[in-house]
């Protein structure tokens, strides 16, 4: 039983301190820049010498 209680304690304590550190970030520009089209994409990445990486979203 202390070992559940001392185990959300700390949930309780961590969780907002990661939900600040995640809201801080929100500034940062993004690792990943999603392009478009896929010609461009193509261009880019020959010019560059970097792979593509192919997502399929289909929204819902």
């Amino acid at each position: 039983m202390r070992r559940y209680a001392l185990s959300f304690l700390a949930a309780l304590t961590i969780i907002p301190v990661a939900g600040i550190v995640i809201a801080d970030n929100k500034s940062t520009p993004p690792a990943i820049v999603w392009e478009k089209n896929l010609e461009d994409s193509i261009a880019k990445a020959k010019t560059t010498g970097k792979s593509i990486l192919l997502d399929f979203f289909i929204p819902t």
